[in-house]
């Protein structure tokens, strides 16, 4: 039997900690990083180790595996002083899995390539909550040889593996997915608003709309926090913000006219102005809600997402 390869992780969010614990399930030798120690306290629990640095993280790793929250934060942990350009042998593997800038990576890959390094690109999709239950889906982009070498890896964390090809492929796609997201996330207010401000029971609207045409799959599961009040997503507006940036930037470049994606990352720019960064991006829907002078709510809708066997999108 192949001994299972060496994993240093580093980024241990609401996303990255979700991933790494079913890798530390699954039995692979795990070196955890993250400025906040006290985020690794299940997986230390489940058997990672933990690693003071950066270096320590690729001490003996044949992948290195990131989930960051920025471009800017991801490019000073890889390529910085100390950083994993540094420190991961010639020959491992670097998967990114944050959602980052397309340029940015490209280069970084090739900065990488450089010093003998393997690179990925694995963005995930569908929801925090399919994270931690090993069912998300993962997008991948880079040398196939390399996705073959570390299938292993990501058909542990992920439920859907899809090869998209080239470097860059995925993460044109994930932000797309993500913009789709926020539009669907936007819509699936102002639809639940207008019955609502008509008399329209909440619940019953919400169970028409997943029944019909207009259903969606931010609707089947955000919609729900919104009813619930509690609109705890696990994702930020700061990051929606940083997204739908992203996808717009790219859009530029490439000459696409994104009409919604351009107005839906007005709506998030200003919902973050009205609530701050660290609101939860379900929150958009208050602006609809105080405009109304309504709040969106039925009683027995969960505070929190649970993944259900063959919900990985």
């Amino acid at each position: 039997m192949t001994p299972k390869k060496t994993i240093g992780f580093i980024g241990l969010g609401s996303l990255g900690e979700g991933l790494c614990h079913s890798l530390v399930k699954a039995g692979y030798p795990v070196r955890v990083n993250d400025l906040n120690k006290a985020l690794a306290q299940r997986l230390l629990e489940a058997g990672a180790q933990w690693a003071g640095s950066t270096a320590d993280v690729c001490q003996g790793a044949d992948v290195v595996i990131t989930v960051l929250p920025s471009p800017a934060v991801s490019r000073q942990v890889v390529e910085g002083p100390g950083g994993v350009f540094e420190h991961l042998r010639p020959g491992g593997t670097w998967i990114e899995m944050s959602t980052t800038d397309m340029e940015d990576l490209l280069r970084l890959s090739e900065v990488a390539r450089g010093k003998g390094i393997h690179v990925l690109e694995c963005p995930v999709t569908g929801g925090v909550h399919l994270a931690n239950s090993g069912e998300i889906t993962v997008l991948v982009g880079g040398d196939e040889t390399t996705f073959k070498g570390v299938e292993d890896i990501l058909g542990t964390m992920g439920g859907e593996i899809i090869y998209l090809g080239k470097m860059g492929n995925a993460s044109v796609v994930k932000v797309v997915t993500n913009m789709l997201a926020f539009i669907h996330l936007i819509a699936a207010g102002e639809a639940m608003m207008l019955p609502a401000k008509y008399g329209v029971d909440p619940d019953a609207t919400y169970r028409a709309i997943r029944a019909s045409s207009g259903n969606s799959f931010v609707h089947e599961t955000e919609s729900k926090l919104v009813l619930s009040g509690s609109y705890n997503v696990k994702f930020t507006m700061d990051l929606a913000c940083k997204d739908l940036g992203l996808v717009n930037g790219i859009a530029e470049k490439l000459g696409v006219p994104l009409e919604l994606g351009s107005m839906a990352q007005q709506i998030f720019r200003r919902a973050r102005g009205l609530m701050g960064g660290n609101a939860q991006s379900p929150e958009v829907v208050r602006m609809i809600e105080n405009a109304c002078g309504l709040e969106l709510r039925a009683p027995g809708y969960p505070t929190e997402l649970v993944a259900e066997p063959g919900t990985s999108r």
